[in-house]
Formats: structure tokens, C-alpha cells, sequence
């Protein structure tokens, strides 16, 4: 039997030409300098989608190689998924210094956390090892989005379109990866393909969204390091008195220089 159904080998193809239409995007729009984890992490998922494809037309689906070359190339799209998303964060967040300072504590805290509990619960097996963390990885990532948008809604900090689409596209996957891995892997184990398929679709969406996103130019933003006492009173009501007075608490509890004009 062949390893690829039709629908399976469209959406193989289909996923291919959307990551390299946006890396494209990426490059002919000047978005790459803006967003360099990002590009990286939409290089590497269109490089293991080759490689994965490769070895299953060599080894078959379900062959060893094929598994390790999988889970190997998955693990290290993680990483640079993680990094993606810190630098999202940074773009809604970072001009803010003491709350970024905060955010980033607890972006690599919750990291740590995932890594460790992903090694304990494997108890030495690394197919569970490398489920785990990506289950809790997924996880994470939609808790940190909503966190930070719920963040930046209720401080009315000014979230761009191109970023709130790629926030959508990353927690909106986020969610759809750990429906697939802690439900449908349990109850249609025997139909891997199915699910497999399932993850793919959903990630197709999340690249037509990213897609749209990238249409334009995004200009980078301004670097906080720039913005003194005069600017940053005139940011009102994107910066209101509650996020300043934050945002000034938590500059002097990491015991941050202050801006310079």
C-alpha cells in the first residue's frame, strides 16, 4: 500500500508552496531583519517537510528511519518555534522594559518547567520524551499568546494587525497540535495517518494566515531604548498611566538603567 494518500501528498505539496511563498514574503517584503526567528522557523519546517518526505519514500512511513529522522527534524523546529514566539512577544511587549524584563523570566521559567516534567514523565523513554515536550510546548505557547494579548487589551497597548494575525496563527495551531496529540492520538492511534493529516491541515490554515499577514511591509518598531520621559508621555492612551506606572515598578525591581534622552 502506499505510504501517501491523495489528500496526504496535496497537502504535502500545498503546505511547501505556502512556506515558500512566505519565506518569499519574507524577504522581498524586508521582514527577515525584522523577524529573523521567525524566518528561521519557517525555513526549517519547510526544510524537515523535504526531509521527512525523502524518507518516507525511501524507508516507508512507519520504518525506524523514517521516526527518527521525523521526531530528530520536529525537535528542532521546537526550538525554533519557541524562539519565534519569544520574538512576537518582544514585538508586542518589548519596548516596555521592566515588563518585558518580567515576560521574559516567565517565558523561560514555563520553558524549564515543560522540559523537566517531559523528562520525569518519560522515565527514560524518548518517544515519550519528545511527545511530552512538544504537548507541553503547544501548551505553552497558546498560554503565553492569550496571556499577552489579554495583556495588551487590558493596558490598550497598540497590537499591529501583521502581529495579532501571527499571534492568532500561532496559538490557533498551538491549540489545534495538543487537540491532536492528547485526544486524537489516544482514540484513533491505529489511524496515525489520519491525525497526521489533521496536524497538516491546520497548519496550512495557520500559513494562509501568515501569508496575509506578511502581505505588506511591517515596520519595526522603535527601539525602547530610544524613548525617553517626554515621548513616552505622549504615547497616552496606547501607554496609559496604569502600564507606565507598571511598567516604571518593574524597571526599578530588576534594577534597569533608566532610558536617556
Amino acid at each position: 500500500m502506499d505510504d501517501f494518500g491523495q489528500l496526504t501528498r496535496w497537502l504535502w505539496a500545498s503546505t511547501a508552496i505556502l512556506e515558500v511563498f512566505l519565506l518569499s514574503l519574507l524577504v522581498l517584503r524586508r521582514n527577515v531583519n525584522n523577524y529573523p526567528a521567525f524566518s528561521v522557523y519557517i525555513f526549517m519546517t519547510l526544510a524537515q517537510s523535504g526531509l521527512l518526505f525523502l524518507a518516507i519514500q525511501k524507508w516507508g512511513f512507519s520504518s525506524l528511519m523514517s521516526w527518527w529522522i521525523g521526531w530528530g527534524t520536529q525537535a528542532v523546529v521546537l526550538g525554533a518555534r519557541a524562539f519565534a514566539v519569544a520574538e512576537l512577544c518582544w514585538h508586542i511587549l518589548g519596548r516596555f522594559r521592566g515588563i518585558w524584563a518580567l515576560s521574559r523570566r516567565i517565558l523561560v521559567s514555563s520553558g524549564a518547567v515543560v522540559l523537566g516534567y517531559a523528562l520525569v514523565t518519560a522515565r527514560h523513554d524518548w518517544r515519550l520524551v519528545l511527545n511530552t515536550l512538544e504537548l507541553g510546548l503547544e501548551l505553552a505557547v497558546a498560554a503565553v499568546i492569550v496571556t499577552v494579548l489579554l495583556f495588551a487589551r487590558y493596558y490598550k497597548v497598540a497590537v499591529k494587525p501583521a502581529l495579532r494575525l501571527l499571534a492568532i496563527g500561532f496559538c490557533g495551531y498551538s491549540c489545534i497540535s495538543v487537540l491532536n496529540d492528547a485526544i486524537l492520538e489516544k482514540w484513533l492511534s491505529s489511524y496515525v495517518q489520519l491525525w497526521n493529516a489533521f496536524g497538516m491541515i491546520a497548519f496550512l490554515a495557520c500559513l494562509l494566515v501568515w501569508n496575509w499577514a506578511f502581505r505588506m511591509p511591517v515596520a519595526q518598531p522603535a527601539n525602547p531604548a530610544f524613548i525617553d520621559g517626554s515621548i513616552y508621555m505622549r504615547l497616552i492612551p496606547e501607554v496609559n498611566w496604569r502600564l507606565r506606572s507598571l511598567d516604571e515598578q518593574l524597571i526599578e525591581m530588576w534594577r534597569l538603567e533608566t532610558p536617556r534622552s
